[in-house]
């Protein structure tokens, strides 16, 4: 009889030592990693803004989180904006400063009705989202992305950056717009 219970809380004790070894690993697994993205901005002359944020699914709107940092910059050439955030997140193109070869503002566009968004994947290190160029249009200006993966590979030296998954969103950046401007792509100047 003694042996059989000394057998029971022996079991115990090494089925209770199981279960928090698994919590803790269970735990670290869900630490988030950091992920590198690149962005590739054809023109110099522009400005793009990015912001962290979280998706509304039900209304499939970007709703941009005012009290986040998001850590990015420019290359040297202006080429690409190179980032990180945690894997997981939402970001989007917020606003574009724009000016001409001069060097003279033409101001701050905020996307309308869409912008770019996109999330960055939990089974990568270094993802590419897009290249993003513009159409101006007297006082808005018409987002153009176009896959040059390639480039970016080369521009980098490294074939490790895997393609990210972005698309056009409702943007929830500024009230009314909408109603301002009816194509879906255009960034206009908030009033």
């Amino acid at each position: 009889m003694l042996a059989r219970m000394f057998n029971l809380a022996l079991i115990l004790a090494l089925s209770g030592c199981s279960t928090t070894k698994t919590e803790v690993v269970t735990e670290k697994e869900t630490e988030l990693h950091n992920v590198n993205f690149v962005i590739g901005n054809i023109t110099s002359i522009y400005d793009i803004k990015l912001s962290l944020g979280k998706i509304d699914f039900e209304n499939a709107v970007f709703k941009e989180d005012w009290f986040s940092s998001l850590s990015y910059q420019y290359t040297k050439d202006r080429r690409y904006i190179v980032g990180s955030a945690k894997a997981g997140s939402f970001i989007a193109i917020t606003s574009t400063k724009a000016q001409d070869a001069s060097g003279t503002p033409l101001g701050t566009f905020t996307p309308c009705n869409q912008t770019l968004v996109f999330q960055l994947p939990y089974d990568a290190l270094n993802v590419y989202v897009t290249d993003v160029n513009y159409q101006w249009n007297n006082v808005s200006i018409t987002p153009i992305y176009s896959n040059k993966i390639e480039e970016a590979m080369i521009a980098f030296k490294t074939s490790y950056i895997k393609q990210a998954a972005f698309r056009q969103l409702s943007a929830d950046l500024y009230k009314d717009c909408e109603t301002l401007n009816p194509n879906p792509l255009i960034m206009t100047r908030p009033i």
